[in-house]
C-alpha cells in the first residue's frame, strides 16, 4: 500500500510536470490530485525537491561507465525528447539550476569512471587527468542544457553525434597527457 500511494504520488508529479513550470507545482496541488492528506505526502517524500531528484535518478539510472555509455545516453535523451513538455517546465522555471547542477554532478561520476577507464595502465598524472575529466564534464552538460534550453531543436541522435565527437577525441587526448610535458 504504501509503495503504491508513493508511486501515486510521483506519477501526479510527473502529470503536473507536463502541465505547468516546476515552481508551480505545490504539495497542495500534488496531494489534491491525488486525494491524499499532506501528512501522508510527507510520509514518502520531505518537498518537492525531493520528487524532482527521484525523477532524475529514475531517468539516469542505467547510465553506467564503459563502452555502454553510448546506448544509455540514446535512451535518456530520447525520454527526454518525449518527454519535451516535461523538460521545457523545468526549464521555465526558477528552479532549472537543479536541473543543471544534477546533470552536472551525474556527468562527473560518468565522466570519471569512464574516463579513468580508458586511462588504465598509463602514466597520467593526476592533475591531467582531472582537467580531462571536468573538461567532458563540463562539455557534456553544456550540450545537454543548450539543448534543454532551446527547446530541444535537434533529434536525440544528432546530439549523440556531438556527444561521440568529444569521446572520439578522448584516446588522442589522453596519448597528449601520458607524454612529459616539457613546458612544466
Amino acid at each position: 500500500m504504501a509503495n503504491d500511494t508513493r508511486e501515486m504520488i510521483f506519477d501526479t508529479f510527473i502529470e503536473l510536470l507536463k502541465t505547468r513550470p516546476f515552481d508551480k507545482i505545490t504539495v497542495s496541488s500534488i496531494v489534491e490530485k491525488c486525494g491524499i492528506n499532506r501528512n501522508t505526502f510527507y510520509y514518502h517524500y520531505t518537498d518537492v525537491y525531493e520528487l524532482l531528484e527521484e525523477m532524475f535518478k529514475v531517468e539516469t539510472s542505467d547510465i553506467k561507465s564503459g563502452s555502454r555509455w553510448y546506448l544509455a545516453f540514446s535512451r535518456l535523451l530520447e525520454t527526454c525528447y518525449r518527454n519535451k513538455k516535461v523538460i521545457a517546465n523545468i526549464c521555465a522555471s526558477r528552479s532549472y539550476e537543479y536541473l543543471e547542477n544534477y546533470m552536472f554532478k551525474s556527468s562527473r561520476v560518468i565522466m570519471s569512471d569512464f574516463i579513468t577507464g580508458l586511462a588504465e595502465g598509463r602514466k597520467i598524472e593526476c592533475g591531467k587527468l582531472e582537467f580531462i575529466i571536468s573538461f567532458m564534464q563540463y562539455g557534456i552538460t553544456g550540450i545537454v542544457s543548450e539543448w534543454f534550453r532551446t527547446g530541444m531543436p535537434d533529434r536525440p541522435s544528432v546530439v549523440l553525434r556531438r556527444l561521440r565527437l568529444m569521446f572520439e577525441g578522448l584516446m588522442p587526448v589522453l596519448d597528449m597527457a601520458e607524454k612529459k610535458d616539457t613546458a612544466e
